[in-house]
Formats: structure tokens, C-alpha cells, sequence
């Protein structure tokens, strides 16, 4: 066990054994590394806890980018927020979740691993998009798509008054979910909303996440409405140092297209609050990568977001499913043309997902 004072703002290695307790006055961080071939990949996350201090939360901070500096700036981060611990279904319980202070943590997702919780909903006319939500009931309504990404089984429920391109972005979404980041090996399953007896299989699973549905789904939500709030939700800022010292700048508004990342460069990209992406680009500079991530959690105070606002950093060539449907046509080398096919699921038996990772250290 590595030890340090609290009060320094130190790191402090959580024995094994205690993994599974975490207090909401800490903020913890977890690496996890993987081989890939000859290739170490790794994922590191900082968790925020609601009642950690403004000192924590910057050295969870400080402390990730200095690991990642060290890993040689290859990690992929996350910032999670309190309530996101529900996505990670490794050996954690909301009895182990402990109020006061004491650690912080780590959690971990990785790409072809199925240690995954999470439910997208997907909404809009014109401009569709996908965001992640509470696992509710009271999340859904008659007029979206919503997807349950349970990691080995994706199961998209359409809403009845849902429109034809929600209905295919959420298709299209699953499937780049499926292929890229599952390597194929994940399950699609389809709900109509207006006809649920036919995919009774599929309704026990999402009432197995969800719950037993006591009330009526919520009415439909203008798709006008949302279009009109997405146009001005997308800013991204280009982070370079091509003139000597680090500039910022405002790059594009929504729409965003694939050509506007600059493969030298680093890129922010503020999704009106709910998310900040930081894009590292292959051939940007180390000062420019450390000055993005450092910038990205800036953000947060400079607009008045929430503190638990998720952070996450995107490298070049490895995008994820969510960050690329926030771009106009992102083209992917080799990448399924089409829709692909999607399976029906018969019985899906439940089994528990143990996430391995390699230190979880408490601030």
C-alpha cells in the first residue's frame, strides 16, 4: 500500500481488497492496460465524488495528465460524474458506495470488452443526434429511439411516433457501436414501441435493467424544438502552437465536418455542457495535447458548467461511435457500408461482468 497526507493532495494506492468501497468526498483514478498484439493500450479514468473539493477535483485532474504524459500521452481519459457508476458494472454496489470522504476512483471501459451500461437516446429531425441518459423508465418517451447498450447485446426500442432518421441513426449507431468498438461480436435486437409482444425476449431485457414499467410513457417531444437547440449546442476550438505559443481559437459551429481536424493539432469539442471531447490529433505536439486536456476542464468553470461535467479524450484514427455522430458523413477506412444485418435475440441469460484493472488510486 502506497500512502501519502490527505491534505497534500497525494495519491493513495486502494489495496485490492478494498476496491469495491468508494466515498463520495473523493476523487479516484483508475488505469487499466491491455495488450493488443505487441501493443499496450490503456484507459485511465478520474471519478468525481458530489462532495469532493475543488482541490481534489483539480489534482485528479493534474494527476491524469501527468500520467498520461508519462504513458507517453497514448491513454484514453474519461471524467466520469457520480451517477455514471451505474455503467460499470465491475464488483460495485450502491451499499459500498460510501458518503464522507476517503478515496476516489477510477472506472474503466475499453474498446472490445463488453463491461457496459448505458442508455442513448437518440432525437431530432434534421440534425439527429444521440446523448446519454439516466437508465429510466422515466427517461423514454413515444417519440424517440432509445438504445440500451448492455455491452454484449444492443437493444433499440422505437418509439411509435418516432421518424424515419432517428430510426436510422439509431440503427446506424448500434451497428458502428457493434463493429468498431465491440469488433463485431455484439448482438442488435429491435422493439416496436407500438408492438412489444412481438419481441418479448428483447422486453425482458430491458425490464431486467429497467425494471417492471408501472406507468405510461411520456408523450412525444417536438423534433422542431430540439433541432433549433442542437444548431448552437456543437463549438469546436482548434488548440495549436503552430505559431510558437499555444493559441485557442473557435474553429466551427454545428454543422461539423470530418475535414475540420487537423491531424497536427488538438481540438476541443463542447457539446453544449452535457459532454467535452478532447481530440488529439497523431502529429500534435506534447505541450499542445497536455494544454487541451488542461483547457477542456477550464471549460467547465469559465461557462458555468456543472462540476461533474464528463470529460473525454479522443485519439486520431480511434474515435468512438459517439463522438464521430456528432460530425456530418465521418467516413472510416473499411468501414460497413449499409446497415449491416441485425440479429434476433432468443433467451439472453443475465451473467455478471467483472472489469479488470490494474490501480485504482484515491486523492
Amino acid at each position: 500500500m502506497l500512502c501519502s497526507s490527505f491534505q497534500k493532495m497525494d495519491l493513495v494506492l486502494v489495496p485490492p481488497k478494498t476496491h469495491g468501497n468508494f466515498y463520495e468526498g473523493d476523487c479516484y483514478v483508475l488505469l487499466s492496460t491491455r495488450k493488443l498484439g505487441s501493443i499496450l493500450s490503456y484507459d485511465v479514468h478520474y471519478w468525481i465524488g458530489s462532495c469532493s473539493s475543488q482541490n481534489e477535483q483539480g489534482s485528479a485532474a493534474i494527476y491524469t495528465i501527468q500520467l498520461d504524459d508519462y504513458l507517453g500521452g497514448v491513454p484514453v481519459q474519461h471524467r466520469e460524474l457520480v451517477w455514471l457508476l451505474y455503467l460499470f458494472p465491475f464488483p460495485l454496489t450502491w451499499d459500498s458506495y460510501k458518503k464522507g470522504g476517503r478515496a476516489s476512483g477510477f472506472i474503466h471501459t475499453e474498446t472490445n470488452a463488453y463491461n457496459v451500461k448505458r442508455l442513448l437516446h437518440v432525437k431530432g429531425k434534421r440534425n439527429v443526434m444521440a446523448r446519454e441518459v439516466e437508465i429510466s423508465w422515466d427517461s423514454f418517451n413515444l417519440g424517440d429511439v432509445f438504445l440500451l447498450d448492455l455491452g454484449k447485446i444492443i437493444v433499440q426500442w422505437n418509439g411509435p411516433e418516432s421518424n424515419k432518421q432517428e430510426r436510422l441513426k439509431a440503427m446506424l449507431l448500434a451497428q458502428d457501436i457493434r463493429d468498431r468498438e465491440r469488433g463485431g461480436r455484439a448482438e442488435i435486437g429491435i422493439i416496436e414501441g407500438d408492438d412489444e409482444e412481438a419481441s418479448s425476449d428483447l422486453m425482458k431485457v430491458l425490464e431486467s435493467e429497467l425494471g417492471e414499467r408501472t406507468q405510461e410513457i411520456k408523450p412525444a417531444i417536438s423534433d422542431e424544438t430540439v433541432d433549433q437547440q442542437q444548431k448552437a449546442s456543437l463549438f469546436l476550438y482548434c488548440v495549436t502552437d503552430s505559431g510558437g505559443q499555444i493559441e485557442i481559437t473557435e474553429e466551427a459551429k454545428r454543422p461539423l465536418r470530418q475535414e475540420l481536424l487537423n491531424h497536427n493539432d488538438c481540438y476541443i469539442l463542447d457539446h453544449s455542457g452535457m459532454k467535452i471531447y478532447v481530440w488529439k490529433g497523431k502529429g500534435a505536439t506534447k505541450l499542445e495535447k497536455q494544454t487541451a486536456m488542461s483547457k477542456a476542464l477550464e471549460f467547465i468553470g469559465k461557462k458555468g458548467y456543472s462540476s461533474s461535467t464528463n470529460v473525454e479524450t479522443v485519439h486520431d484514427g480511434a474515435e468512438s461511435a459517439m463522438f464521430k455522430q456528432l460530425f456530418q458523413n465521418w467516413t472510416v477506412q473499411e468501414q460497413t457500408v449499409g446497415l449491416g444485418t441485425a440479429h434476433n435475440v432468443g433467451r439472453i441469460g443475465k451473467k455478471d461482468l467483472v472489469a479488470e484493472y490494474d490501480a485504482v488510486y484515491a486523492i
